[in-house]
């Protein structure tokens, strides 16, 4: 669901992957790969299958966040038995901003159309787990202005919750703590809470954001 900026959370891969599985002979090698529009799959398509030239097929699917586009194509496979699978992996992984193809290099024995969907399927999937999905979220940036007595009493807080913060220390102390953003209200008020109020809190702005939490020493 769209916060009140218009930005939707979403989930995507961390990078590009390839996988391979051989069957009755054929070969299928399956690639993923981030891509943010459609120009950005179509340019990705062409460089694999200029890597591919002599390749038979060079099946393929994409999810966009933006506008919600999603594409498919069986490259002269039976109907439905290539794109169709593909694009069924990344809908059941839930994933946007990305282009899976899969190359196949014919064997010489027919795999029928139920072969076909499984070996799609399973090389998109395989080049999918490789890609690793991650989580893109909603995010707040907001600025902390406090005193060094009062950073000691919050300190503890951001380390604890993990929050990506940049510290800078002069005369007194300026955090930039970057969150999800249906969190940002109770860190706020925790700050507010710790620092009896002394805390000068400035709201940054929002963003989608590839987020990871710090892991607490």
């Amino acid at each position: 669901m769209p916060d009140s900026q218009g930005l939707r959370a979403y989930q995507t891969i961390q990078h590009a992957a390839e996988s391979e599985i051989v069957i009755s002979k054929s070969r299928f090698l399956g690639y993923c790969v981030p891509v943010s529009s459609e120009a950005e799959a179509q340019e990705a398509l062409s460089q694999i299958r200029k890597r591919h030239y002599d390749a038979r097929h060079c099946c393929y699917a994409f999810r966009l966040q933006e506008g919600g586009i999603a594409r498919s194509s069986d490259d002269g496979e039976p109907s439905g038995t290539a794109g169709a699978p593909i694009l069924a992996v990344l809908n059941g992984a839930g994933v946007e901003n990305v282009l899976c193809a899969v190359v196949r290099y014919f064997g010489g024995v027919l795999l029928g159309t139920g072969g076909l969907v499984r070996a799609y399927g399973k090389t998109a999937s395989e080049a999918l787990q490789a890609a690793e999905i991650v989580p893109i979220l909603v995010c707040e940036r907001i600025l902390v202005s406090i005193t060094y007595p009062a950073y000691q009493l919050i300190e503890p807080l951001i380390r604890q919750k993990g929050y990506p913060c940049e510290a800078e220390f002069t005369q007194e102390v300026a955090l930039k703590i970057t969150l999800p953003a249906k969190e940002s209200e109770t860190l706020i008020q925790s700050l507010v809470d710790r620092t009896d109020g002394t805390a000068k809190i400035t709201r940054l702005g929002q963003s989608l954001e590839a987020y990871k939490p710090k892991t607490a020493n």
